[in-house]
């Protein structure tokens, strides 16, 4: 037999030989589950202690993935699972959750990604599950040569579609989020998009529909423009290269408009990652190409397509443009066919994914034409369809954009500067990078017109005349500004306000642009994307602009400030925090949902002294990621009642004989009392079962019964299930049940925060303890064998209910809870209430003969037919409820010296 490190340096040695067969890959995968269960393996019984103490060692590490599971899901989506040296590590975006497993040696990680299996990081080979099972390792259900005697392992499995990271140790799972499955993706409204049953499509064709308005349903049969090229191109200075003999050419194609939340999200920065699947999992055979920012890429003019809302028409940052490139070895066939479905009667439609996560609707169709262009020659130029990001030209933007030609016959265009005008463009900042294809313009550009030479070639490859177009480059955004991101938890409290520090946004403007600010009116809150799952609806929030009072600002000393018109422009440049107030009847929206959302503002100025014009140009857009988030159970209740430890201590309050019983689960109250507005009174349970015995699916309530609501109103429990063996035990059949309480912050489905613990039943008189003043331990008379009444107590836990013997004796009430007494009465027979509790006395005591007990008017009298107390006694009283629960308290006596 080898020994462990015998054995280690085989399979290590294995590793540098591995050939894609079955007989090493198994080698392999058995060397790295090795590494992941023990530094002795080996079946010798030297090891079995090492191996006994690892095993638990691992159990309760893989006992402990649910709390891994909610660590890690509070932390966000997983990033990557890594297993090292005994520790297992789950990195998110928020850190990193992780649990040691000692005694390990090496590095060991089993991954199943995408098909391919991964050893230590390294491709092992296809496969579809690895697991192991009995100690044998299976490779697509298929049982290897080699076993493994200790089955403690790290196994971690991806599937993108679904969003889903499965971690599995030592052959227990758990599942948790993929990280980037929150990023979200959106077609922006008003992009090309045609609607038909109120679903809107966006597709990727001739990029000279980008200038004819949205509705291209109708426009379909024009679609890509395409050629294989006859001969080879004679084209420099552009920003393609020359097309060979036989390659596929393509012309321009409209690009997509899209809002990426989060808004920090890079998306460029992923580009590769991008894919458009169709609902078959079919990738389209294309690349996506990112332009940042919506200002960039081949779209229409904005100004002509969004007049209506032109001071909200601006660069937003998280914004992108999506254009494609169709992959060069497609054959004419597949030009034609590939983007289309099976009867080629229809376009396919995609959804986009990003690293293989679905993050938008199937609403994107690549529409291509049916047969290859062949045209004689190539258009000139025309002004109108030159775009400089996205704008006309006569309006182009400052700053450096994409040049795009928006026509799809056109295979590429070379700009230059006219030479009449390049000493024009050095002195005012004008420049032309004909390999990206970018125009750059500095501020004393504007308003000045400056001409550019323009050559198009075709996907035909011919060449056109060279047109000069004149740009005019007019002001743009002062500034688009986003903001750190702002944490709102959702609160019970009846200020739910949100409070965002707006830093320097206000006091950066300068005197001329506070003076002509103006009024209020020109500065405009609104919630970005038409999110209709922030804290406030859409119409609400748009509500704050109508109602200064919902608005309040404040200086850097959180001081209030006069923003009636007549003073605004005194006082803007002081703003430092805003608070937006809602009507608690309006808060939260019922949609409303957890994670980033984000609401802007707009500063605008007038452009006219005129009280008659009201036509105002922005100077600064701010965006403020709002990321809502909920609190913790912990954070909003504070244990109420009696506990024993993370046990919830409740007792029968009333019974409706041979029907049910009732308990309070009156369990928690709000940290913040009345300011929390009554929270607890919200608390529901969504689960109440019994626990005995390791049975957790015994049903709590009668059936029908309605757990909602746990404060201020009794649980009822099903009596005879409660009683069932009881003339045999005399206890409950249940004494432990297990519970989920649940609250809806603002009633709200995504705000809904939980606690789990357990629940100690106990029956009416149960818990009860019999005390001699504040002393364990009885005296007895000598004289009379009696014990003093008067400072005989009864306890019951949590209630401070103090009973007296002479109390006991009269049948006098004793006080429990507020409006409840117990009527103690000798041997009853027959209960007529339920606070009705019946008790016998009894007593023994060394060197008596006939030991007994009987409670007097004055305290207990210890009866005996004859004998001494030697070394004392017990006194001890069983009472019996309504339940037929018997409690049993004693309390030892010694003779009085």
């Amino acid at each position: 037999m080898l020994k462990f490190e015998q054995l280690s340096f085989l399979i290590y040695k294995l590793k540098f030989f591995v050939i894609m067969r079955k007989k090493y890959l198994s080698a392999l995968l058995f060397g790295a589950l090795l590494f992941a269960s023990a530094g002795t393996f080996t079946s010798c019984k030297d090891y079995d202690d090492d191996i006994n103490n690892l095993q638990e060692q691992i159990n309760t590490i893989a006992s402990s993935l649910n709390d891994l599971k909610t660590k890690v899901e509070s932390m966000g989506g997983v990033k990557d699972v890594t297993f090292a040296d005994g520790v297992l590590t789950v990195t998110t975006d928020a850190g990193s959750a992780t649990y040691t497993i000692p005694d390990k040696v090496g590095i060991t990680k089993v991954e199943l990604k995408d098909g391919v299996l991964y050893v230590d990081g390294v491709e092992a080979g296809k496969a579809q599950t690895v697991e192991v099972k009995g100690g044998i390792l299976y490779i697509d259900g298929e049982a290897q040569e080699l076993n493994v005697n200790f089955d403690s392992n790290v196994v971690a499995v991806i599937d993108k579609a679904a969003g889903i990271y499965t971690l599995t140790v030592n052959n227990e799972t758990i599942e948790l989020p993929i990280a980037f499955a929150n990023v979200k993706i959106r077609v922006v409204d008003g992009t090309k998009v045609v609607g038909t049953n109120n679903k809107s499509y966006y597709y990727f064709t001739d990029a000279k529909y980008a200038k004819e308005g949205t509705n291209l349903e109708n426009k379909q049969e024009e679609g890509i423009h395409w050629a294989r090229a006859t001969k080879d191109f004679v084209w420099e200075g552009g920003t393609k290269t020359a097309p060979k003999t036989g390659e596929l050419v393509v012309g321009q194609i409209t690009a997509a408009e899209v809002s990426v939340r989060p808004i920090n999200y890079d998306l460029k920065a992923n580009e590769d990652k991008l894919t458009l699947v169709s609902s078959t999992g079919a990738v389209a055979p294309v690349k996506i190409n990112v332009y940042e920012s919506q200002d960039n890429g081949p779209l229409n003019s904005g100004a002509n397509s969004r007049a209506a809302n032109i001071q909200y028409n601006q660069v937003e940052q998280g914004d992108y443009v999506l254009g494609i490139t169709l992959n060069s070895d497609l054959t004419d066939e597949q030009v034609i066919s590939a983007f289309a479905s099976a009867d080629q009667n229809s376009n396919i439609r995609y959804a986009l994914a990003l690293d293989g996560v679905i993050v938008t609707d199937y609403s994107f169709i690549i529409d291509t034409q049916l047969k290859a262009d062949a045209r004689p020659s190539c258009e000139n130029p025309e002004a109108d369809k030159f775009v400089i990001g996205g704008k006309d030209a006569e309006n182009a933007p400052l700053g450096t954009h994409q040049m795009t030609y928006l026509d799809g016959r056109i295979y590429d265009m070379k700009v230059a500067i006219n030479a009449s005008d390049v000493a024009d463009a050095e002195v005012y900042g004008v420049s032309v990078d004909s390999e990206k294809g970018t125009i750059t313009a500095g501020a004393n550009a504007v308003n000045r017109p400056f001409k550019l030479d323009v050559t198009l070639i075709d996907v035909n490859g011919n060449i056109s005349e060279t047109k000069t177009i004149t740009v005019m480059f007019t002001e743009t955004v002062a500034q688009d500004v986003t903001l750190s991101p702002v944490t709102y938890n959702v609160t019970p409290a009846k200020d739910k306000s949100l409070l965002v520090d707006v830093g320097d946004v206000f006091s950066s403007l300068s005197a001329s642009e506070a003076i002509s600010i103006d009024k209020l009116d020109n500065i405009k809150w609104q919630v970005e994307d038409d999110d209709a799952t922030f804290l406030w609806s859409v119409v609400d929030f748009k509500e704050l602009n109508e109602n200064t009072g919902l608005i309040k600002y404040y200086d850097k000393d959180m001081n209030d400030i006069d923003m009636s018109d007549d003073k605004i422009d005194e006082a803007v440049r002081s703003i430092r925090y805003v608070k937006f107030i809602i009507d608690n009847d309006k808060y939260p929206n019922p949609g409303a949902k957890r994670g980033e959302h984000l609401i802007s503002v707009t500063i605008n100025r007038n452009i006219s002294a005129s009280d008659n014009n009201s036509a105002t140009k922005l100077i600064k857009k701010v965006n403020i990621p709002v990321h809502v988030v909920r609190p913790d159970w912990e954070d909003v209740f504070v244990k109420n009642g009696e506990w024993n430890g993370d046990k919830f201590v409740t007792r029968i309050v009333a019974t409706n004989a041979s029907d049910y019983a009732e308990i309070s689960m009156n369990a928690f109250d709000e940290i913040k009392g009345s300011e929390w507005d009554g929270a607890a009174d919200g608390i529901y349970l969504t689960k109440l079962v019994y626990t005995a015995d390791g049975n957790n699916d015994v049903p709590v309530a009668k059936d029908g019964e309605d757990l909602k609501n746990i404060t201020g109103k009794a649980v009822k429990l099903d009596y005879n299930t409660l009683r069932q063996g009881i003339d045999k035990t005399h206890k409950l059949a249940y004494n432990t049940m297990h519970t989920v309480a649940a609250y809806k912050i603002g009633n709200v489905e995504d705000f809904t925060i939980t606690e789990e613990f357990d629940v100690q039943l106990q029956s009416i008189f149960e818990g009860t303890t019999l005390m001699y003043g504040d002393k364990s331990v009885a005296t007895l008379n000598a004289a009379d064998y009696t014990i003093d009444g008067s400072k005989l107590v009864l306890k019951l836990k949590g209630n401070s209910v103090n009973v007296t013997t002479t109390a006991l004796n009269a049948g006098i009430a004793a006080p429990y809870y507020a409006d409840n007494k117990f009527i103690l009465k000798e041997n009853i027979t027959n209960f007529t209430m339920v606070n009705e509790i019946s008790y016998a006395a009894s007593a023994d005591a060394s060197g008596l003969v006939g030991a007994g007990a009987k409670v007097t008017e004055t305290g207990v009298q210890i009866t005996k037919t004859s004998g001494q107390v030697n070394n004392g006694g017990t006194f001890t009283l069983t009472f019996t409820d309504i339940m037929g629960v018997q409690t049993t308290t004693s309390i030892n006596f010694e003779l009085s010296k």
